[in-house]
């Protein structure tokens, strides 16, 4: 999996590239998809980047993207391995210009994430890992090795639009906010140390979770649904995420102080 690093990273930049092009149209071709969200010219021509080469990388690796029909699990059950995109995450973000979308790209193997990449185009900036090598951010050229912070002050990332107290509820402390848009974006902050926690409650997709776990992972912290119970990839039907959350550094207790909820 090591040999798939570099090309997929210059895969996300290429997909990021094709995004911002169309983030400077007037013209952003904003759809709506059957499930009522929405998409764009950037997230499928991100798409088309990421199918492409990847096609190329590694022909005989299947492919599950947010932007692409999902096979019957009956199909795609005894995968192996496959990649999991998510082309553009914070298609909102990418409507709104707030600079805050994301290139996912994970490779999965065994149901478990074990490469993931995550480039952030606005600001040219690529966070990465693979399982038992360590997590990184990429600036410019520039790679440094990330960890999630040691226990201080708490620290919870939370979207721009988020109501606070829609996460407050299920924390039993007291907490400073740091507020960013994709929720791909959110768990590299954690895994960088400048956040500790982030709780989703809503709809998400495998694809939202792929890469940043692995990435959170080997930068110290975890990522488990909401009654800390792992996260399962390509073993269902469907393929919505539970509510998860975001866990840096462990010594925080994070059981302790945070409740767990039923959806």
């Amino acid at each position: 999996m090591q040999t798939y690093l570099e090309p997929c990273i210059e895969l996300a930049q290429l997909a990021g590239k094709a995004i911002m092009a169309i983030y400077q149209q007037d013209d952003i071709g904003q759809q709506e998809k059957s499930d009522h969200t929405p998409v764009t010219a950037a997230d499928l021509a991100a798409n088309e980047v990421l199918l492409n080469g990847l096609k190329a990388l590694a022909p005989d690796i299947p492919v599950m993207s947010e932007e692409t029909p999902i096979p019957p699990l009956e199909q795609r059950q005894d995968w192996q391995r496959y990649w999991l995109l998510d082309p553009m995450d914070g298609t909102g973000e990418f409507i709104l210009q707030s600079g805050d979308f994301a290139v996912n790209i994970a490779l999965i193997e065994g149901n478990k994430p074990v490469l993931g990449v995550i480039h952030w185009p606005a600001k040219n900036v690529t966070y990465f890992a693979t399982k038992g090598a360590g997590a990184y951010k990429r600036s410019g050229t520039a790679d440094k090795q990330i960890f999630v912070a040691p226990p201080d002050t708490l620290t919870l990332a939370v979207s721009r639009r988020q109501k606070i107290e829609a996460v407050s509820q299920y924390l039993n402390s007291q907490f400073d906010t740091i507020a960013l848009g994709s929720c791909s974006l959110k768990a590299c902050i954690i895994a960088e140390g400048k956040a500790d926690c982030f709780l989703r409650v809503g709809p998400t997709g495998e694809w939202d979770t792929g890469a940043s776990q692995v990435i959170v992972e080997e930068a110290g912290g975890c990522i488990t649904d909401a009654q800390f119970n792992p996260l399962t990839y390509n073993q269902r039907e469907t393929t919505e995420n539970p509510d998860f959350i975001v866990m840096g550094h462990p010594d925080w207790q994070f059981q302790k102080l945070i409740s767990p909820h039923q959806r």
